[in-house]
């Protein structure tokens, strides 16, 4: 049995988000819980689709001691601010400092930035390591979207990402990691480590694995790390981030480096390979995408769901955009729900004015593409807490949190607005306020691809949207100045 200190601390950062992330961010609840130090971890992060979940699971069942450090994660948003990465990090350091600990695990996105680093994670690993010592292991698990820099992938003796986009595997990487746990310590402390860096970007649609290339290279995996013994991660990056090592990579972990360097190389030539399947993939402007799902929704016995992926909370968008709700109702939609539109002071309005009242306008007022606001008047046709069970294979949770919610309704169109910001990857987030997303003719999401874990099942077709958006899809349109030279911004055929 070995004694294993645990924590985590994750953030997705889109530097081209103007606001920086503050604590507050990291503090409240909403689609997962708020900032944790302790033995609050044992008992509000058990049984969720986390990393640290899966393993704490899995360490508890192989008969290890944990000590609980400090967990903390806050929805994609833009650079974290100074005092908030050293308060993240101090949180876990200061319960380390004179620990008797066999092991550490850190539960990590991979595409964190703060103020004064680059790769934010990279930098916490180093302090981990000042903590522990040289002879310590280090292990945790990365988000697949993890912009991995040569120091993030050396700075542990083993990472281990995610395999599904959307997350589905998030505890199942947890847990994966503590499955290793013996195979680490038996490497020793200085592991042979590969580390191989994409010459292309993969927009974040692209990189989702119900599609391919994405799909046959994860499946390629397994079979690569029983063949080496290695411990193997494909991540497609995090376009978004204007530093110097966004983008895919390929990290592999082994016995000895031969081993290591044979695994990296084997996915690292079929990522190269496949970098065709990437660019043949082709997005609808926001215009065409509505007649089509229009058009479509007449003769389809399931909905149309329409991604409305360059607002998508997910990447750091405010989730506030209008552009497909605008469009929707000039081109005479009917049976169309939206959401989640992040609209605080919309859906306080619609709760004073109560079932049936109405609210003056939705969404937007900020700045940047897409902030006009669809102006009503709106209806009020339903009222929640925006309080729920989260039945969705990718975040299963108990209590979701949305803050006050309202459905407002004009013209056959239908948007959901609620208070805190976050992604539609439950059914029940429009089911729990009384609307089946089942019956809809046209579901306008704000996501790139979490979506599908909860609504692939129900759709008879997926259309991603070009509505305007902070998110990009296309990252040749991101205005970088720090990536490192040579590399193409979206995939060449």
């Amino acid at each position: 049995m070995s004694r294993i200190a645990i924590g985590g601390f994750l953030h997705e950062t889109n530097t081209f988000v103007p606001a920086l992330t503050t604590w507050e961010a990291f503090a409240q609840d909403g689609a997962w819980p708020g900032a944790m130090e302790g033995e609050a971890i044992f008992t509000r992060l058990a049984g969720l689709n986390l990393g640290i979940s899966g393993f704490m699971d899995e360490a508890t069942l192989r008969g290890h001691e944990l000590l609980p450090l400090a967990w903390a994660m806050a929805q994609p948003s833009g650079t974290v601010e100074r005092a908030t990465f050293e308060r993240g990090c101090e949180a876990i350091l200061k319960p380390l400092r004179g620990a008797r600990v066999d092991a550490v695990f850190i539960e990590l996105h991979g595409a964190m930035v703060a103020e004064g680093f680059d790769d934010a994670e990279a930098e916490l690993l180093r302090r981990v390591r000042e903590v522990v010592g040289p002879d310590v292991p280090i292990l945790g698990t990365l988000d697949l979207h993890a912009n991995v820099a040569r120091e993030l992938a050396e700075g542990a003796n083993m990472l281990t990402s995610y395999r599904t986009y959307p997350h589905t595997d998030w505890g199942l990487t947890g847990k994966r990691a503590a499955q290793l746990f013996d195979r680490v310590m038996a490497w020793g402390p200085r592991p042979g480590k590969a580390y191989r860096q994409a010459p292309f970007l993969v927009p974040v649609t692209t990189g989702c694995t119900f599609t391919e290339p994405s799909g046959s290279l994860y499946a390629m995996i397994p079979a690569i790390e029983a063949e080496t013994g290695a411990a193997l991660s494909l991540n497609m990056g995090f376009p978004p981030a204007d530093i110097p090592d966004v983008g895919p990579t390929v990290i592999a972990y082994a016995a000895d480096q031969a081993s290591a360097d044979r695994a990296a190389d084997r996915l690292f030539e079929a990522l190269l390979a496949a970098e065709g399947g990437f660019a043949r993939h082709r997005k609808l402007p926001v215009g065409e995408a509505v007649a089509h799902a229009i058009a479509a929704a007449a003769r389809a016995s399931k909905p149309i769901v329409v991604a409305d992926t360059q607002d998508n909370p997910g990447a750091g968008s405010p989730s506030n955009t209008t552009g497909l709700i605008l469009e929707l109702l000039a081109q005479g939609a009917r049976g169309a729900l939206v959401g989640i539109v992040h609209d605080p002071a919309a859906a306080a309005a619609a709760h004073a004015a109560g079932l049936g009242g109405s609210v003056a306008r939705l969404g937007g007022g900020g700045t940047g593409p897409g902030q006009q606001p669809a102006e009503g008047p709106w209806t009020v046709t339903a009222l929640s807490d925006g309080r729920f069970a989260g039945t969705a294979p990718m975040l299963r949770s108990d209590t979701v949190e949305m803050g006050p919610t309202a459905v407002l309704a004009k013209e056959g169109v239908e948007v959901l607005v609620a208070t805190i910001r976050q992604q539609p990857i439950h059914r029940e987030t429009f089911s729990h306020i009384g609307r089946d997303p089942r019956a809809a003719k046209i579901l306008g999401l704000k996501s790139s691809a979490h979506f599908r874990a909860g609504f692939q099942e129900i759709a008879e077709e997926v259309v991603v949207c070009l509505a305007p958006g902070e998110n990009p899809e296309d990252p040749e349109a991101l205005p970088f100045t720090r990536i490192r030279p040579g590399v193409r911004r979206r995939p060449a055929w």
